[in-house]
């Protein structure tokens, strides 16, 4: 038997071991907290990202004001600042002419950055160009080159090859070398005139003078995403594809190549190409006519009616019917104007007489008539251009009769007639 201070010391020693039992069970769970603070901080991080992403979200849903009105939208076009107007009026001009998206957005832009700076003038803008890069080419006056942003470039009416490939090179920092043997390459002409048919029609690459270059249009084109050359390459020859699209079934029934019409209609527009059409259409099936019977080629008629009368636009060919400047004595039948002529290979002005004729017709007979006769002293003046097999021969065979006395007479003529197809009127 145990004794009392026995069973006291064990009922002390269970006490003791309870206790100890009772303190653990009591005693703070430290994994437990850590949890509770790793979640509060794994929600105060949500919370920031949500925040964050709405305000970014926020950002990125709200339009930039001041961005182009279509960054993809590369041409150009003529916009007239009324002289006047104010940033408002500006604004509106603009928004109007569809360069930009808001009058709003470039009011409030020209009020911050000097609004007093701005010019009124012919401009050439586009919807591609940002509101401070039109607010920068607008304060340096019509004469200011277009601005553009980073990557874009401007090929303009008269950039020789190499100012292209220098412009491109600056924007991509792709080689001037290697943006010239793309566009130059035989298998990369290939592949194109594969891709864009209409466009690159009779060239193949065999030629010094077939250069893809100028197969391009004078127009803005973004560069931002070509890497290589041959992306480049491809980038103006789509961007040139489309522009030249509503030409393309013209070109084919009139055996007209791309890069003369790329040049006037880059030049004069839409209106003048169709104008000069229409003239060679009228005259053609006359000038074929006095082929058959006079024996002079076709297409330097209509070529010389085209070049002398400036597509019949002149005051001489429009009131007075004559085409070629055909001078008179006949002061019963004839007009005193103003004329260029060549001395010495520099351009004079002079007064002269003119022929007047009833009709168009009569000035294309008359015309055929100088070259079968020749002039008052010399009645084989023209003799050379009478035996011309060719339009190329009559041509030079025009200035070597002295039938024109400015120097490029014959390369005017030659272009013109190749760039219209009109040696298909000397069959």
């Amino acid at each position: 038997m145990q004794s009392r201070k026995e069973r006291h010391q064990h009922e002390i020693k269970n006490a003791e071991l309870n206790d100890g039992k009772n303190y653990k069970n009591k005693r703070p769970n430290k994994n437990k907290w850590v949890r509770k603070k790793r979640n509060l901080l794994l929600v105060l991080l949500l919370i920031i990202v949500i925040i964050g992403g709405a305000v970014f979200g926020g950002k990125m849903l709200l339009p930039d004001k001041n961005a182009a009105l279509d960054p993809s939208d590369t041409r150009f076009r003529s916009v007239t600042i009324s002289s006047g107007s104010t940033p408002q009026q500006m604004g509106q001009q603009l928004e109007k002419a569809k360069i930009i998206k808001d009058a709003d957005y470039f009011y409030k832009y020209v009020s911050k950055h000097g609004a007093q700076n701005l010019q009124a003038g012919d401009y050439v803008l586009s919807p591609s160009q940002t509101i401070p890069l039109i607010v920068s080419q607008l304060s340096e006056g019509p004469t200011a080159e277009p601005k553009l942003s980073k990557g874009y470039i401007l090929v303009r009416v008269g950039d020789s090859n190499d100012t292209i490939i220098n412009k491109i090179n600056k924007q991509t920092d792709i080689s001037s070398e290697k943006l010239k043997a793309a566009f130059d390459k035989k298998s990369v002409i290939k592949q194109m005139s594969k891709q864009y048919p209409e466009l690159l029609k009779g060239i193949d690459g065999t030629t010094g003078d077939e250069k893809l270059l100028n197969y391009v249009f004078p127009a803005a084109y973004n560069l931002n995403k070509d890497k290589t050359a041959d992306e480049v390459v491809n980038t103006m020859l789509s961007g040139t594809d489309k522009l030249m699209q509503p030409y393309y079934s013209v070109m084919k029934k009139d055996g007209l190549k791309a890069p003369g019409i790329i040049a006037i209609l880059a030049v004069s527009g839409k209106a003048e190409f169709e104008h000069r059409r229409a003239f060679i259409k009228k005259i053609a099936p006359y000038a074929e006519q006095l082929q058959k019977k006079y024996g002079i080629l076709a297409s330097i008629s209509i070529a010389q009616a085209a070049h002398e009368s400036n597509w019949d636009d002149s005051d001489l060919s429009s009131k007075y019917n004559n085409f070629y400047g055909v001078k008179s004595e006949d002061k019963d039948n004839s007009v005193v104007l103003s004329t260029k002529e060549y001395v010495d290979g520099k351009e004079t002005t002079q007064k002269a007489r003119f022929a007047v004729y009833d009709s168009w017709k009569d000035s294309m007979l008359q015309h055929t008539q100088l070259l079968l006769k020749g002039t008052d002293w010399n009645a084989d003046q023209y003799k050379d251009v009478i035996k011309a097999k060719n339009y190329k021969q009559a041509a030079q065979a025009l200035y070597d009769n002295h039938y024109a006395t400015d120097i490029n007479y014959t390369k005017l003529l030659t272009d013109l007639i190749e760039t219209w197809n009109l040696q298909r009127y000397d069959k």
